[in-house]
């Protein structure tokens, strides 16, 4: 039976279409620009056309047994938010109305944690409340209740699941964290103990095609999926060090409030004039921000096991770095 990848031109996307070539199933893609498939050119079915529009989602959803709704808006440089509602929001609702028209048996929906907001207390669960801080956040909560609305309401069954920060060769959002991890004086705000949960690009992968095939139990449920350890970013930088080539770094630790109030005047000196601050408020949560999950609940019914130790992703991951010339 085929089934259907959106986002295949992005880094989790194109991991999950791969494998499942891989593993033997026909695939197909929507994409806007089947250029930027890569090595998928020619391994998998592609429908050119844009997820927002009703022609092209139904022409990629006909004849389909699973749908692996993975494309998303994800706080790209000048995206609107009018942008982050059509793409996290309406057009989930275009592709669970195509899904129930053509019978999908199946559509495993990609969330994300941050609709949880900041983590306060013991490692968060799927039990927590939806508190989104930003636009990609908020939307894409408002998206994953559109898609289990739907699965309720007469739908295909629906999985959800919520990646942790997701890292691996072929991501480039975390190069900044390989980059400040790649010095003999590491500069760090704040005492670094937060929790910065991870999960390699493969583990995820396996998590989608369990959320495919898992019995009636994982129907209308969300799952949070992560790495097998729950590294602070202190733990991170400490195994950075030595893969990158440092094997005794000297951390400076900056204050985290005096760098917050340089912070909003920065935003409030810039803002005015259009200009992007070198620094803002939002961009210090990657520093103080609790991120620290309980993966447990994918464990028990999906049966979820990440495969691969945070040190081992990390160094494949300086690798691909290296060979792109990026570190």
């Amino acid at each position: 039976m085929t089934v259907l990848v959106t986002g295949a031109t992005g880094f989790i996307g194109g991991a999950l279409a791969r494998r499942l070539v891989e593993t033997g199933q026909q695939t197909r893609v929507l994409v806007r620009n089947p250029q930027k498939l890569d090595n998928l050119q020619g391994a998998v079915e592609v429908i050119v056309g844009n997820l927002t529009d009703p022609a092209a989602v139904d022409r990629a959803t006909e004849g389909v047994e699973t749908v692996y709704a993975v494309a998303a808006a994800f706080r790209e440089p000048g995206l609107s938010d009018e942008r982050h509602r059509e793409v996290n929001v309406e057009a989930v609702g275009q592709v669970m109305a195509a899904a129930r028209r053509h019978g999908v048996r199946r559509v495993v929906h990609c969330s994300t944690v941050g609709i949880h907001g900041p983590v306060k207390g013991p490692p968060l669960n799927e039990d927590a409340p939806i508190v989104p801080i930003g636009i990609y956040e908020e939307t894409k909560a408002e998206g994953e209740a559109l898609a289990m609305r739907h699965g309720r309401d007469g739908g295909p069954p629906v999985v959800v699941l919520r990646p942790t920060q997701v890292y691996g060769p072929g991501d480039t959002r975390l190069l900044k964290l390989f980059k400040l991890a790649d010095k003999q004086r590491v500069l760090l705000i704040g005492p670094g103990i937060a929790g910065y949960h991870l999960v390699y690009i493969d583990d995820l992968v396996d998590a989608f095609l369990l959320a495919a095939g898992a019995g009636e139990g994982a129907v209308g449920e969300a799952f949070i999926i992560g790495g097998p350890e729950r590294p602070t970013l202190n733990d991170i930088i400490r195994t950075l060090g030595p893969i990158l080539g440092h094997a005794e770094q000297t951390i400076v630790r900056l204050p985290v409030k005096p760098v917050e109030l340089f912070a909003a005047g920065c935003e409030t000196v810039c803002r005015p004039f259009g200009i992007t601050p070198p620094i803002y408020r939002r961009r210090l949560d990657f520093f103080t921000m609790n991120k620290a999950y309980d993966i447990g609940k994918a464990r028990r019914i999906l049966g979820f096991e990440p495969k691969v130790p945070m040190a081992e992703g990390l160094r494949r991951t300086v690798e691909w770095y290296r060979q792109g010339g990026m570190l």
